[in-house]
C-alpha cells in the first residue's frame, strides 16, 4: 500500500527536467498589437507635467480659446485618422521603432534638446519672471506658444501609449499639426512684443513701463522660436520626416537600414522589459 499516487498507464504526471527552461511569463511580442501590457504606461511623469502646465495656462485666461479648441479637437481627429486613413493593422511597422538611426538619430536628439531649451525651458523662465515682475503683457504674449508645446508633448505621449491604435503616420501628424499651429502663435508673440512696447521698455498707450531686459528677452525668444520652429517644419518635418514615415507605413521599408531599425526596436523593447522586471 502507498499513500501517494501511483503511476498510470499513460505515463502519469511527469516533472520537467531540471535543465529545461521555464516558459516565459509573457510571450515576446511579434507586433504592436500583441505586446505585454506592462510595457507602456498611459500617464508618465513627463505627460503629467505637460498636462498640468497646459491646464494652468488654459485657466489663466492668457491663452486664446482658438488654441484651446485646437488642442481639444486634435485628439478625436487623430482617432479618425487611425480608423479611416492610417489604421495600425498586424504586419504594419512598429510605430515605436526609431525612424532615424546612427548619426541621424544622434542629430535628432540634439535637435530635440535644442527645441526643449528654446521652446520650453526659456519661455517658462520668461513667464515665471513676468509673473514675479508684473509684466502681464509679456506673460500673455508668451503663454499661447507655451500652451501649444505642452499640449503637443501630452498628445504625443498619449499616441505613444497605444502603439496598437496609432500608427506611425498618425504620430507624425501630431508633430506636423502642432508645429504649424505654433508658427502662428510665435508670429503673434513677436508682433505683440514689437507693437505693445517701445524700444526701451516704456509702456505704450498708458501701460506700465517694463524693464528693458524683459523687452529684449521677449523679442529674442519670439524671434528664436519663430526661426527654430519654422526651420523644423519646412526643412525637416515636411521634406524628410513625414515622407519617411509614410513610406515606411505603406511599403514596410524605406532603405537598407530597416533591418537595423527593427533590431534597434527589439533592443529598446528588451531594455524596457528588463526595467519592468
Amino acid at each position: 500500500m502507498s499513500g501517494g499516487v501511483g503511476p498510470t498507464c499513460g505515463g502519469g504526471i511527469t516533472l520537467p527536467s531540471t535543465g529545461a527552461p521555464l516558459p516565459p511569463l509573457h510571450p515576446t511580442p511579434t507586433s504592436p498589437t500583441a505586446r505585454p501590457h506592462h510595457h507602456y504606461y498611459l500617464f508618465s511623469i513627463k505627460q503629467l507635467n505637460s498636462f498640468g502646465a497646459a491646464a494652468v495656462l488654459a485657466f489663466s485666461t492668457t491663452v486664446p480659446l482658438s488654441d484651446i479648441a485646437f488642442a481639444l479637437l486634435v485628439i478625436p481627429y487623430l482617432v479618425v485618422l487611425s480608423v479611416l486613413a492610417f489604421p495600425q493593422r498586424p504586419g504594419k511597422p512598429n510605430p515605436g521603432a526609431p525612424v532615424f538611426l546612427g548619426r541621424g538619430r544622434f542629430l535628432l536628439r540634439a535637435h530635440d534638446a535644442l527645441g526643449f531649451l528654446v521652446g520650453a525651458a526659456l519661455p517658462a523662465l520668461y513667464i515665471l519672471d513676468g509673473l514675479r515682475s508684473g509684466d502681464t503683457a509679456g506673460v500673455a504674449a508668451a503663454s499661447p506658444h507655451a500652451f501649444l508645446l505642452a499640449a503637443q508633448i501630452f498628445t504625443e505621449g498619449l499616441a505613444a501609449a497605444w502603439p496598437g491604435r496609432f500608427s506611425l503616420p498618425v504620430r507624425a501628424a501630431v508633430v506636423v499639426m502642432y508645429s504649424a499651429r505654433r508658427m502662428f502663435a510665435a508670429s503673434e508673440w513677436l508682433r505683440q512684443e514689437m507693437e505693445k512696447r517701445d524700444q526701451f521698455g516704456g509702456g505704450v498707450g498708458g501701460a506700465p513701463a517694463v524693464a528693458r531686459r524683459r523687452v529684449v528677452a521677449g523679442r529674442v525668444l519670439a524671434v528664436a522660436n519663430l526661426a527654430y520652429w519654422g526651420i523644423n517644419l519646412f526643412a525637416f518635418l515636411l521634406p524628410f520626416y513625414l515622407p519617411k514615415a509614410l513610406n515606411r507605413y505603406y511599403c514596410g521599408s524605406d532603405s537598407k537600414e530597416d533591418d537595423a531599425t527593427a533590431a534597434a526596436g527589439a533592443i529598446d523593447a528588451d531594455d524596457a522589459k528588463k526595467k519592468d522586471s
